[in-house]
């Protein structure tokens, strides 16, 4: 617990559980494999791998290869289809169970609801439309959800995850031209005031893709 609470105060409860359950105590771990282990080395090569093979993923991480159709620059040329391979992703149901396991999950607005406001001279009522549970759309959702048939024996409650996701290019280091395309999700059950906190932890990498299909894309594009 001592190393949980140095430090950076962005390890969570969970995540020390999974380094415990899922790296420490499993049958190949080996603490000579981390013998003469460099960081920045490991970085290095990765830097100097551009096609990424030297990118290993966790073992409930999947691939696959996806399909997307870029517009071109006239309107009178029809769309063409790019195949994406390399995409690494970790299922997302994995990630919402990880996430409303975790303590952040008491900061979760899992009823949503209408914001009013009302005038102190008037006394007449304006909504106000400042998060996404506070929408429309989010409580027909909510109600949609109520009205689906149960499981058997389930008594928990059934509520609405809000996901936000997120993806653009990101410089692996202060220096020279190294990028990664990362995929992001967010809680939108979380203030927004929340997700600016850059020490909140409430922006979870989902996916990876290559820079290289990315360089194609926008050539084909042209």
């Amino acid at each position: 617990m001592s190393w949980m609470n140095s430090g950076s105060n962005q390890k969570s409860e969970t995540e020390i559980a999974h380094l415990i359950k899922g790296v420490l105590l499993q049958e190949d771990f080996n603490t000579k494999h981390l013998e003469d282990f460099s960081v920045r080395k490991s970085l290095q090569e990765m830097d100097n791998d551009p096609k990424g093979n030297k990118i290993e993923f966790l073992y409930d991480w999947m691939q696959a290869s996806v399909t997307i159709w870029i517009p071109m620059k006239l309107r009178e040329d029809e769309a063409r289809p790019f195949s994406i391979s390399g995409l690494h992703f970790c299922p997302l149901i994995k990630v919402i169970r990880l996430a409303f396991m975790d303590i952040q999950a008491g900061a979760f607005h899992l009823s949503p609801f209408k914001h009013l406001w009302k005038d102190p001279l008037d006394n007449h009522q304006e909504r106000i439309y400042n998060e996404l549970y506070t929408s429309d759309s989010w409580l027909d959702t909510q109600d949609e959800v109520q009205k689906l048939p149960r499981e058997p024996r389930c008594t928990l409650e059934w509520v609405v995850a809000g996901l936000m996701f997120f993806l653009d290019a990101t410089h692996l280091a202060d220096f020279g031209t190294a990028k990664a395309w990362p995929l992001y999700m967010y809680f939108r059950n979380l203030m927004k005031y929340t997700h600016s906190t850059p020490k909140s932890s409430a922006c979870h990498l989902v996916g990876f893709l290559l820079l290289c299909h990315f360089d194609v894309c926008a050539s084909a594009a042209g």
